[in-house]
């Protein structure tokens, strides 16, 4: 069993300030920071204050590398409920980036397959992962890495679980339109990052945040693969303290 360092905020906004800070310190010192970015309601507002910093001129995205960790498979960028809008309208359009610094995966690309290896290759010349951003799924899952999903994959096209479906169903008009397939950063890349923040947030994660502290990897919770990893920082609500 292994004991985890968790920093507990009392909401989301303490958590967003938190995480901007974490993200601010790794982006000073002028190297060149690659950076996994995650979707989803939990991250928004840290992207916020960190649009923010980036417009007072406390932090600066010039020597940054963005990669986002997943996508719905066949989803074009222009449409407004891909990763890729989802990135641009939320930080990507607000710091101090250029496009050609930023590497998201793309879901219509005619070869789901060789997207991924050539998504791999895009990692690799950078280095890899400096610093992957990560939210909790209710079921567990980091990035689109479900249940069940092997943990020594690299990016990878992956079937959407049913519970994740029906998270996301509130984003779509009805619920045969949810997309049932995704292109994620595995597990094994994630791993790799040389630093790992993990965002816990939402009364619906308590189940799988008593996995992660139980201190046991357990493939049926994707997210106790971080167990162990060398520099694991963890944000979470106070709300999922095991009661």
């Amino acid at each position: 069993m292994m004991k985890l360092d968790v920093t507990w905020v009392t909401d989301r906004a303490a958590m967003a300030e938190l995480a901007a800070a974490y993200v601010c310190t790794s982006l000073r010192g002028g190297l060149t920071t690659s950076l996994a970015l995650p979707t989803g309601d939990t991250p928004i507002g840290m992207y916020e204050r960190l649009a923010e910093r980036c417009r007072r001129g406390e932090v600066s995205f010039r020597n940054a590398k963005l990669f986002n960790l997943d996508e719905y498979a066949g989803m074009p960028p222009e449409n407004p409920r891909s990763y890729h809008a989802f990135m641009r309208r939320h930080l990507i359009d607000h710091v101090d980036v250029r496009m050609e610094q930023v590497r998201l995966l793309r879901g219509d690309a005619p070869d789901a397959e060789e997207e991924c290896r050539a998504y791999d290759r895009a990692i690799a010349a950078v280095g890899g992962i400096d610093l992957a951003i990560l939210g909790l799924g209710a079921n567990g899952h980091i990035a689109f890495n479900e249940p069940g999903v092997p943990w020594d994959l690299d990016t990878h096209v992956v079937q959407l679980d049913q519970r994740t479906r029906r998270a996301h169903r509130p984003n779509f008009p009805d619920e045969a339109s949810v997309p049932r397939i995704g292109v994620t950063m595995g597990i094994r890349t994630l791993k790799a990052a040389k630093k790992v923040l993990l965002l816990c947030a939402g009364v619906g994660k308590r189940e799988a945040m008593a996995a992660l502290l139980a201190g046991r990897e357990d493939h049926a919770w994707p997210v106790t693969s971080l167990l162990g990893h060398k520099d694991l920082s963890i944000l979470a609500e106070e709300a999922l303290i095991p009661r």
